[in-house]
């Protein structure tokens, strides 16, 4: 049993939906049939149920890459072979409003950090499974979801400076996060499959409040039901 998912094998689904915040999986736990929870441990709260038949688990994965590296791992350990990390993102785009979808082309990261430990110093170009991707962007624009497709940045710090804003405009970043760089790298070293669907929660341009799991229930079971529905058809 591992260190910190407290689960047995035969408890996680080969699909997997991973949020930051355990709010959200208690949320997404309610579009599962027969869902049971398989582990609370350290606020790891992990589901595992049925969508339409398909075995599926969701699990919270905390906050930054060294959280989310800890679920991965145990997770893969206890056979979860694809990964999905339904999360929340801060827009950087004018256009972007709350609760719109960001679907992640690749996720760029400072050099150090969790990365830095575990891949021999490379900076590596975390990229994901380009079918899945392309899956989960087609089924949220046909499901009329307002989705922006590009790449991301994930910080170390929660709190952005101002001045880091124009850096990360100028290279075309269109949101921020925390974990995506992380679960992608470690996805394409271990040979498994992981793609980011990201929700704005805040706009980091427009300076908005950061909306709760409460506040973007609506939003996150309208795209849940997507991403649901494209782990069920492939």
């Amino acid at each position: 049993m591992p260190v910190h998912i407290r689960a047995q094998r035969g408890e996680i689904a080969e699909d997997v939906v991973m949020s930051g915040d355990p709010e959200r999986v208690r949320q997404l736990s309610s579009l599962l049939n027969s869902s049971r929870l398989v582990n609370a441990h350290r606020s790891y709260v992990t589901y595992t149920g049925e969508y339409r038949g398909h075995p599926v688990t969701l699990v919270a994965h905390g906050i930054g890459g060294p959280s989310i590296s800890i679920v991965f791992e145990e997770l893969r350990e206890l056979g979860a072979r694809r990964f999905i990390r339904f999360g929340t993102t801060g827009a950087l785009l004018e256009d972007m409003e709350i609760g719109d979808a960001v679907v992640a082309t690749g996720a760029s990261y400072s050099p150090g950090g969790v990365m830095h430990e575990i891949s021999d110093g490379l900076v590596i170009s975390p990229s994901p499974d380009l079918e899945l991707t392309y899956r989960l962007y087609k089924a949220l624009k046909d499901g009329g979801v307002r989705t922006f497709l590009g790449q991301v940045f994930s910080k170390n710090a929660f709190y952005t400076l101002e001045s880091a804003l124009e850096v990360y405009k100028k290279y075309g970043i269109v949101s921020l996060e925390m974990e995506c760089s992380t679960l992608l790298s470690l996805s394409q070293m271990s040979g498994v499959s992981a793609a980011c669907v990201l929700m704005v929660s805040d706009s980091v341009v427009k300076k908005t409040k950061m909306y709760t799991a409460d506040e973007l229930k609506e939003f996150a079971l309208r795209i849940g039901r997507i991403v649901l529905d494209v782990l069920s058809t492939s």
